[in-house]
């Protein structure tokens, strides 16, 4: 996809603006598209609705742990909820401007501030446990499983702590390029390992020990004359399941790696938004344009695109417990897409301010978090 044609040359200057004034929720570089008529195979049911308060600038979404889920705000307020029903079982209130919504494991949750602290609390009560002090702003939720705890700062500071005491247990920087995209992929946390997705191109995979490197893989080159056109970053949150490790870039390649030494099995051009989902044998990725496209696992050919919702600015995908796709959009829609053909067969609306974070799925609902702060849980029945 290329980045030169003339009817981006007016969305590239206001993404530079964007970069500029450091604003994570400027207005999209052309207005939404108006929305069609959907099939309405499937009626997204809202189970219940609440509100936590607005949004900082990081990522915002619920997290799910046993039968609550949880969510914060950009004044420091989080909220649990049950999952069921919706009704508020406890509410904790840090004096601080938080920059990253909720992530956890292990009866203990973690949200970061402004100036990169991590805050970690307990899932079922919300007393604050402990703080481990940053070097800047955390953007993206703590990575937290298998008994470890890594933070991803905006200066390219990723620290491994320990999830008991906050002490850490090593660090790894990464100067970032001059100029970058407005996010971060977060990080990924193995068994063994942490995926790793820079602001230059790069895939890297840590000892989650150490964090020595155990590979490296170039998935693009920046090249072009200006900044923007250099830009290659990976944003999209990486995914992996039993066949490999699958990722796409900013001006890129969308691309699937095996996971013992990082080697590229295909790669496509592919110039991605806001992200990727794999379920099955099913591989998702949505582009900087707002185009949905599923492609093959195995060879990375497009099995099918919808194009039919530019400007939207679309979530990260979901997948429902039956295998079709959900995303949000600036609107505050939830669209729900047919796995198999691409077209749009369920539409329901949460709020009028925006789904920026992926939804979050069980077996039992979806969870959606709208900027303003509105939490929604939904079932889909065709």
């Amino acid at each position: 996809m290329s980045f030169l044609s003339s009817n981006l040359r007016w969305s590239a200057a206001l993404l530079l603006a964007a970069l500029l004034v450091g604003c994570a929720n400027e207005p999209p570089p052309v207005p939404p598209a108006s929305l069609k008529a959907t099939s309405a195979e499937i009626s997204p049911l809202r189970v219940w609705r609440s509100n936590v308060g607005e949004a900082g600038r990081g990522r915002f979404e619920p997290m799910v742990t046993g039968d609550q889920v949880i969510a914060a705000n950009r004044r420091g307020k989080i909220t649990s909820f049950s999952a069921d029903n919706g009704m508020r079982r406890w509410t904790s209130e840090l004096d601080v401007r938080l920059t990253s919504g909720i992530s956890g494991d292990d009866g203990q949750i973690y949200v970061g501030d402004i100036d990169g602290v991590l805050h970690a609390l307990d899932d079922q009560t919300g007393e604050p446990l402990w703080t481990a002090p940053g070097s800047s702003e955390i953007l993206v939720p703590a990575s937290a499983s298998f008994g470890a705890l890594i933070v991803r700062s905006t200066d390219g500071r990723v620290v491994s702590l320990d999830p008991e005491t906050g002490e850490v247990l090593w660090t790894v920087s990464n100067t970032p390029p001059a100029l970058t995209l407005n996010g971060y992929s977060r990080p990924l946390v193995l068994e063994s390992g942490v995926l790793l997705g820079l602001d230059d191109g790069r895939l890297l995979a840590l000892d989650v020990n150490n964090g020595k490197p155990f590979w490296e893989s170039v998935i693009s080159v920046p090249s072009g004359r200006s900044e923007i056109e250099r830009l290659v970053d990976i944003d999209a949150d990486i995914v992996v399941d039993d066949d490999g490790i699958y990722l796409a870039n900013y001006q890129g390649k969308a691309a699937r790696l095996e996971p013992a030494q990082g080697q590229i099995v295909w790669s496509v051009p592919m110039s991605a938004g806001s992200g990727i989902a794999v379920r099955n044998q099913d591989l998702v990725v949505i582009d900087d344009q707002d185009g949905i496209h599923k492609l093959d696992k195995g060879t990375g050919q497009i099995i099918w695109s919808n194009e039919e919702m530019p400007g939207r600015r679309l979530s990260p995908p979901a997948f429902t417990k039956a295998g079709d796709i959900v995303v949000g959009d600036t609107e505050g829609y939830i669209h729900v897409i047919d796995i198999d053909t691409g077209a749009i067969i369920g539409r329901a609306r949460l709020s009028d301010e925006a789904i920026i974070a992926r939804p979050v799925s069980t077996e039992d609902a979806m969870f959606v978090q709208t900027t303003d702060g509105v939490v929604g849980a939904y079932r889909f029945a065709r």
